[in-house]
């Protein structure tokens, strides 16, 4: 038997990607808040912050006046099912929500 108490040696972590190959295999999609003449803003805003972790207030009012004043506001850009997640949240608010992927 050796005298010598080497530690066992690690694998070692390859962290190179390929962001390409990532945003062709995951493409991002924006979820896009509609305005709309049934909702209140205080409920628009309410919704945001309900539905979307780490939404702030100050954020969720400056998308539902961009929403209010243009028509639509990009809410968020994250991964399909991710967004599709949000999208149905802030649906069974009743609001106006559409996913398109980012171009």
């Amino acid at each position: 038997m050796s005298g010598s108490t080497a530690a066992p040696t690690t694998p070692a972590i390859d962290t190179d990607f390929d962001a390409a190959f990532l945003t062709s295999r995951f493409p991002p999609y924006q979820v896009i808040l509609h305005n709309d003449d049934i909702h209140s803003m205080d409920e628009v805003v309410l919704a945001l912050c309900r539905s979307i972790p780490a939404m702030t207030l100050f954020r969720a009012i400056t998308l539902m006046y961009e929403a209010h004043s243009t028509g639509r506001a990009i809410v968020i850009v994250c991964g399909k099912e991710e967004a599709e997640l949000y999208a149905e949240r802030l649906g069974t608010y009743g609001l106006t929500v559409t996913l398109e992927p980012v171009v």
